[in-house]
């Protein structure tokens, strides 16, 4: 499975900006997107990540997911895939 097969262009862009924003030294993460099975301590460290971002900027005033929030839920549940 290569990364484009397993993620979309739209959810790499996403996921490599949320990462250099929040937590740069992990970047290196998505190096082996697609390229071999991430672990579970990768893929926890970058739902950690991802939810960080949901909860400041993934939400409206009511609580419920925006846009950019329900793509960063889609970014999580992917990750369980990789």
């Amino acid at each position: 499975m290569d990364k484009q097969s397993a993620v979309s262009q739209e959810q790499l862009t996403l996921l490599h900006e949320v990462i250099s924003k929040c937590s740069p030294e992990s970047l290196a993460i998505l190096d082996h997107i697609g390229e071999s099975p991430l672990t579970s301590e990768q893929r926890e460290e970058l739902r950690e990540i991802i939810w960080m971002e949901f909860c400041n900027t993934g939400l409206r005033e009511d609580s419920e997911p925006n846009e950019r929030g329900l793509v960063l839920e889609g970014l999580i549940d992917m990750l369980g895939h990789l």
